[in-house]
């Protein structure tokens, strides 16, 4: 008898339950390749991604915050530019006890970003650790251990004494599956963390980098109107300081400044006049560079000409803010015009 059972997203535990007619030795690597060949449509299937459509700023936030979804906690991060290489390093806490070590790989050359998860410690791996520990963790004392492999079948025996041998054996696909195969009287199959082990990072950061895509691709500012100015105005987290900037920044809070003047007028900028709200409705002004160095210089007061933009940083002190306020001059007629950006 044999049952495949169904598993939560981006795990590809796959358990056999099967009581073979003449004892374990007939299972052996012809029966675990099959096993795993039959499960595997596409064996070579990888996931790399290229995105043209994203920025290496956009590309780096997205890999970030994509690990960190998936339970990762970030150890480490070197944003990548179009200059040099960027990693991510994390690590998360296995069911079993272990950690679950990860690493992102980035790259911005001139086609898009090109991203590259993995695991530290590939499915397979995990599944000859796990298939071990099962069996101590049932009292057993493991008599036999061959770890599995691509094309090889492992194989990993436990002895108690007054019980029967307890036996894993597994084979390990070219698309990370892994496919462990049991007796179904088999103690191991009473705990349910052996069913949600196995964990294929690099199904699930693709799967995540994906949907996280998807809201930066559709949150990207629309087309403006040729007759209205478009003032964008947004405070950056400590991840995306780091991003751009290319070091921690914590002891002031970056605001990116976007103006864009599609009209035929051209209109001046008072940089010193753009402001931050509080929860409680207070303005509070940039601060100046009198208090230390800024890790870019900010944005001055200029003039915006028709047809075209302007983009910068202004800081201010950290804070809990609702949203930004300022104006903006006409030349020409020395109208001010408001602005106010909600957070």
């Amino acid at each position: 008898m044999t049952l495949l059972m169904p598993l939560l997203t981006f795990l590809t535990l796959v358990l056999t339950l099967a009581i073979p007619s003449s004892g374990w030795a007939q299972s052996g690597d012809d029966r675990a390749r099959a096993l795993g060949e039959s499960l595997t449509a596409n064996p070579d299937w990888q996931y790399p991604i290229i995105d043209t459509a994203l920025t290496c700023e956009q590309a780096n936030r997205i890999s970030h915050r994509s690990v960190e979804r998936l339970g990762y906690v970030v150890a480490s991060f070197t944003p990548a530019t179009a200059e040099k290489a960027g990693e991510i390093k994390g690590a998360r806490d296995g069911l079993w006890g272990e950690k679950e070590p990860v690493t992102v790989k980035l790259t911005c050359p001139a086609d898009g970003p090109h991203v590259d998860a993995h695991p530290d410690i590939p499915p397979c791996e995990q599944g000859n650790r796990i298939s071990r520990l099962a069996i101590e963790r049932q009292g057993y004392k493991v008599t036999e251990f061959t770890p599995a492999g691509l094309g090889k079948a492992g194989i990993v025996k436990g002895e108690k004494q007054d019980e029967k041998p307890l036996v894993i054996t597994l084979f390990c696909s070219r698309n990370n599956g892994v496919v462990m195969e049991t007796s179904s009287e088999s103690p191991v199959l009473k705990k349910e963390d052996f069913y949600l082990a196995i964990s294929d990072f690099e199904r699930g950061f693709y799967a995540m980098f994906k949907g996280e895509r998807s809201l930066v691709i559709k949150d990207q500012a629309p087309v403006v109107a040729s007759n209205q100015l478009q003032v964008t105005m947004k405070p950056l987290s400590l991840v995306e300081s780091k991003i751009i900037f290319g070091m921690d920044v914590t002891t002031v809070l970056p605001v990116q400044i976007e103006i864009t003047n599609p009209t035929a007028r051209s209109y001046q900028v008072e940089a010193d006049q753009i402001a931050l709200l509080t929860t409680s409705g207070q303005r509070v002004k940039p601060l100046s560079e009198k208090g230390g160095p800024f890790p870019t210089p900010a944005l001055t007061s200029q003039t915006v000409a028709p047809k075209s933009g302007v983009k910068g940083y202004l800081y201010f002190p950290p804070g809990t803010y609702t949203g930004g306020r300022g104006s903006l001059v006409e030349q020409q007629s020395q109208e001010s015009e408001g602005f106010a950006v909600q957070f």
